[in-house]
């Protein structure tokens, strides 16, 4: 155990003595964390929103209405109107400084009242694909509501249209009070059609198909994965180090064993990977808001399931000729194990052929692992087998490179 923690600490030091290497491999997950938290605007994900322009000539109360509906609240946060001239809104539409223009004509109130022919003019921004499509859709829902109530309250609203008697700024109260009436009765016929509704939703959740998940949680395993690979591949390139300095060949031949040696070796890499995972947690769980108490299980495991990859990076230079060959090797395996293994795409977009082969490779698994650790699903029996796996896997992998030590490799 002595010699086992002098490896420990000698790699420890020689890692601190290049502040750099350690930095980049913290940095990897946070800058590109950033960088996925700029692109999909913040922790919320962006909103999309329609800014139109309305030029109301009409000024009318039925004007004022089709306004006051595309409103931000009214429309659920998706358009944002704004009253402007039609010459300021002509203009800033073709500068590209708005969604959509819509111009209310003057008389658009009478001729709906009245059931005659009145035009909106709605002029698009073309450099906006999906934004504009809504407003269109919005005012086609307009344009059949009221076709539907003509059908129902036509006639009243005809009798509305030229606005109060001569001399007066009211309706009569009799009038008044016959629409009201006539509402009432339409609204009676129709109850049992409107309350209760003919067509019920009824929503539940597929627990199977897995949480309601943001994507940022879907980016947190796989940024995080993405570096774990990078120190992996950067850690076995010690091997190269040491044997050019000719330390594997006085390990071989020592008192020693050589499996000492490389746990020690194996320590000093998780300690690393522990450090890099800790910050990278840390900043994923205060921004992403999760639950603190899944965070000493998600650190065990990131740790752990790296220092695997770590091992597996070093049986693939272990059975290289150069450190030229080992470095060119290390480095076709990780990028498709990246592509594959969900840390380029979240497996959640990825086709379903894809994402079964990608939960099949080493990253990949440890992956949804962890995934499963942040969303605290899974039994804790199936957990712990994983960690006993992990632990086998990587004892396996360091006996294989202990005997390619013994048999050849430590001896060029």
């Amino acid at each position: 155990m002595r010699f086992v923690w002098n490896t420990f600490v000698k790699d420890w030091r020689r890692r601190w003595r290049n502040p750099v290497e350690i930095l980049m491999w913290v940095g990897i997950p946070l800058i590109v964390g950033l960088l996925i938290a700029l692109a999909f605007g913040g922790r919320s994900g962006p909103r999309p929103q329609a800014h139109v322009l309305v030029a109301d000539n009409d000024d009318s109360f039925l004007s004022n209405l089709l306004v006051g509906a595309m409103s931000q609240e009214a429309a659920g946060g998706f358009i944002r109107a704004e009253a402007v001239g039609e010459q300021e809104g002509r203009s800033r539409m073709d500068k590209g400084a708005a969604t959509a223009l819509i111009v209310i004509p003057k008389g658009f109130s009478r001729s709906v009242l009245r059931e005659e022919p009145a035009s909106l003019v709605l002029v698009t921004n073309p450099s906006e694909r999906i934004l504009p499509g809504m407003v269109e859709e919005g005012l086609s829902i307009f344009v059949d509501g009221v076709f539907y109530v003509h059908r129902l309250i036509g006639e009243d609203l005809r009798s509305f249209a030229d606005g109060p008697p001569a001399g007066s700024r009211t309706f009569p109260d009799e009038s008044i009070a016959a629409f009201s009436t006539r509402v009432n009765r339409i609204a009676d016929e129709l109850k049992d059609y409107l309350s209760p509704l003919i067509i019920r939703l009824e929503t539940s959740v597929d627990k199977k198909a897995g949480e309601d998940v943001s994507f940022g949680l879907l980016f947190l395993p796989s940024i995080l994965f993405m570096a774990i690979l990078f120190m992996a591949q950067g850690l076995s390139e010690d091997m190269w180090e040491e044997r050019n300095r000719r330390t594997l060949r006085r390990v071989v031949f020592s008192p020693q064993p050589v499996a000492a040696f490389l746990l020690g070796k194996a320590l000093a890499g998780a300690a690393l990977i522990f450090i890099v995972s800790l910050v990278a947690l840390s900043v994923g769980y205060g921004y992403l808001r999760l639950n603190p108490a899944t965070m000493p299980a998600a650190l065990l495991w990131v740790t752990l399931s790296g220092a695997m990859l770590a091992t597996v990076m070093m049986v693939l230079q272990l059975f290289t000729t150069s450190q030229r060959a080992g470095n060119i090797v290390s480095l076709a395996v990780v990028f498709p194990l990246m592509l594959v293994g969900g840390s380029f795409f979240p497996f959640e977009a990825m086709p379903g052929w894809m994402a079964a082969v990608g939960t099949r490779t080493p990253n990949g698994w440890a992956l949804q692992r962890l995934k499963d650790i942040v969303l605290d699903r899974g039994d804790t029996a199936s957990l712990l087998v994983s960690f006993a796996i992990v632990i086998g896997v990587t004892a396996l992998l360091l006996w294989v490179c202990a005997q390619r030590l013994k048999h050849g490799f430590a001896q060029g």
